[in-house]
């Protein structure tokens, strides 16, 4: 990917460094980048027509949460793919994502399901369309609106930065999902985005707890499947 492609300028009163900061992570986060992949502090502060110093301290701040890797000549570096690294990030979901959402159960009320269900009809028309990119972002804005409804910013911060070391394999799976697409798992994209709904109508708290765990074991299960095929950088 260009750099010049995602980033922009920084101008507003926030720290520059902030601005920095906040780029890369939404970079990263939604797989802009391929695992592997390097970028040095002069390009990015080329790019974002700053100095060095806050291109060179939003990267340790990224590099503090695990989101990247810094040589020892000071690049970048965007982490390898690694089955058990995966596994690992997957246990840790798969407890605090349904607990998110069993607790936004009760605190979602009817304007907040009805967002929900907008966010899926975009993700469903985007799986028709073939739409990569705007699948991923609609599936992440639909959990993050699950999460965020939760009211527990401690819970949310720790799954975002979850996500945020999940990037680079949002952007490994992204790279299949065409093959995916035009095989019988299409149907499967939304499957438990729709269970969720339906558990949010039906009020019944255990099935979207349970909607919620088996979303991110399927997501778990079809990266690990692509992991086995050795085809992983």
């Amino acid at each position: 990917m260009k750099l010049s492609s995602k980033f922009q300028p920084v101008k507003t009163r926030r720290t520059v460094q902030d601005q920095v900061y906040d780029q890369l992570r939404e970079a990263l986060v939604s797989g802009a980048f391929e695992a592997g992949q390097g970028f040095t502090i002069p390009a990015l502060a080329e790019k974002f027509m700053t100095s060095h110093m806050p291109v060179r301290e939003a990267l340790r701040r990224l590099a503090a949460e695990n989101a990247l890797r810094i040589s020892s000549t000071g690049t970048a570096v965007v982490p390898h793919l690694d089955s058990d690294e995966w596994r690992k990030i997957c246990e840790v979901r798969l407890i605090l994502e349904p607990c998110a959402a069993e607790i936004a159960f009760d605190k979602m009320d009817e304007i907040e399901i009805a967002e929900l269900k907008a966010l899926l009809k975009t993700h469903k028309e985007a799986v028709e369309a073939g739409d990569i990119i705007a699948m991923l972002a609609a599936n992440r804005a639909f959990h993050f609106r699950i999460y965020d409804a939760s009211n527990n910013d401690v819970l949310s911060n720790q799954i975002e930065n979850l996500w945020l070391r999940s990037g680079a394999y949002v952007r490994y799976l992204s790279d299949r999902t065409t093959e995916l697409l035009r095989s019988d798992y299409r149907s499967n994209y939304t499957i438990h985005h729709d269970d969720m709904i339906a558990a949010l109508e039906g009020r019944d708290k255990a099935r979207f707890r349970a909607a919620m765990y088996e979303d991110v074991v399927a997501t778990r299960n079809l990266v690990q499947r692509f992991l086995s095929d050795g085809s992983a950088t």
